[in-house]
């Protein structure tokens, strides 16, 4: 997942190490008056001032002219509302800083960075993220929960006893969970190395080629590729042909297995295992009379129809203008699961789950790493198409405690405000951090 906001920018770190900037921190060092100065500087140019020639220095001015910033100011405000304060100030060292600025529905995670010798003008500034402004799990749980569409969210602590929910929204409730469907795929492949099935050293052939998301579909057709690659590709950046590889590689009724395995409460639903290009294939309009023998018919006899119709549903089929432009078919045509499902998946890779995979799905922390560094580990995978968004994590807090958080919402009507329920789940995971 990308993060929603980048301004970009010329940092200068090199008379300020890192290492030095971390002992600064940890010694608790009290806010310089540059800072505190740069700080406000910051929340008035969000708040529409045009003061750029004295805040910016001329190296971040070229990167990014006046007029180019306010735009990207504009967004953010049109988007998160107007910015009232700021909330904190976290120094690094006396010229580096995270701030927290409120916004009327947020708070942003905002890195600066200014220049050595006074004036100390800003030379860098990184707007990372945002969170939701609730002051409590119940508080960001009936925010959720009041968005359009549904929603289904669940927190729970692994623990190994049966202790209820944190928090929970529509826990047994269908959704479609995209690229979530993904997991299946790594506790399966996971489970075969494990078991002395396989290695993550096995050498596979790339193919059948998927549309992206993702880097390998620019590969020579029938790359050589290692499992592990292919694996970190599809969990790190959604990479869809890894996964399609993977897919044809693991084969359907290992898939069905491990959704069994994992305790999917209506394992049907998910065989069969729809490669990435079948279902966006199976969604266009040239598809529409094999589509609907598709639905209507059950999971044995679907297998048999997937299998005659995937030399027909080829890359050149599917239109991403249709596959990006708003929902199609995600009440039938997707990968399905409720919340209480993808804990139990998730709950099932904490018990089973070897090093390697732990630390693929460590990789890319979705919601932003200044969420993820409030934790001790921070396993991430999420999903989303329009209409979808499904956001999974799997997490060890700095005091030992274990989690697994799943986040649904499906709209069929309409393409969902990503940054919405990506303020709110950021919030959810930073209050949970703090228990």
């Amino acid at each position: 997942m990308r993060l929603l906001y980048i301004f970009a920018l010329a940092l200068l770190f090199g008379s300020s190490p890192f290492a030095r900037e971390q002992a600064f921190a940890q010694a608790g060092a009290s806010v310089s008056p540059q800072l505190s100065q740069r700080a406000n500087d910051v929340l008035r140019l969000l708040q529409g001032e045009m003061i750029e020639e004295q805040a910016f220095d001329e190296n971040f001015r070229n990167a990014v002219p006046p007029e180019q910033f306010r735009a990207l100011t504009r967004q953010v405000v049109t988007q998160q509302g107007q910015p009232l304060e700021i909330a904190s100030i976290a120094p690094r060292s006396p010229n580096s800083a995270v701030i927290k600025v409120r916004f009327e529905k947020s708070i942003g995670t905002i890195n600066i960075d200014l220049e050595n010798a006074p004036p100390h003008r800003l030379s860098g500034l990184l707007l990372t993220g945002f969170e939701a402004g609730g002051n409590s799990l119940d508080e960001v749980m009936a925010a959720i929960d009041a968005l359009p569409g549904r929603q289904g969210v669940l927190v729970q602590q692994l623990d190994g006893s049966d202790r209820p929910p944190l928090a929970a929204l529509d826990p047994d409730g269908r959704h479609a969970i995209a690229s979530s469907v993904k997991l299946y795929i790594l506790a399966e492949l996971d489970r075969a190395v494990r078991a002395g099935e396989r290695q993550w050293s096995d050498v596979v052939r790339l193919g059948p080629k998927s549309h992206p998301s993702g880097i390998s579909q620019n590969w020579p057709d029938g790359s050589p590729a290692t499992l592990h690659t292919l694996a970190t590709l599809m969990i790190s950046i959604s990479d869809n042909s890894a996964t399609d590889t993977l897919i044809r590689v693991i084969g359907q009724d290992r898939l069905a297995g491990i959704v069994k395995a994992t305790g999917h409460h209506e394992p049907e639903e998910l065989r069969p295992f729809l490669m990435t290009r079948q279902a966006s294939a199976l969604k266009m309009p040239v598809h529409a009379s094999r589509r609907a023998a598709f639905l209507a018919a059950g999971p044995a006899e679907r297998e048999d129809l997937l299998a005659g119709y995937d030399s027909a549903l080829t890359i050149d089929s599917i239109d991403p203008r249709i596959l990006t432009s708003k929902p199609r078919h995600i009440d039938q045509l997707e990968w399905f699961a409720s919340v209480t499902d993808m804990v139990r998946l998730l709950a099932y890779l904490h018990r089973n789950m070897s090093a390697e995979s732990r630390a693929i799905l460590a990789i890319n922390p979705g919601i932003g790493q200044d969420a993820a560094d409030k934790w001790d580990y921070f396993g991430y995978k999420g999903g989303s198409e329009p209409g979808v968004l499904s956001y999974n994590f799997l997490l060890r807090s700095k005091t030992g405690k274990e989690y697994a958080v799943s986040v649904n919402w499906n709209n069929e009507e309409q393409s969902l405000q990503e940054s919405e329920l990506l303020a709110l789940t950021t919030r959810l995971i930073n209050l949970l951090a703090e228990q």
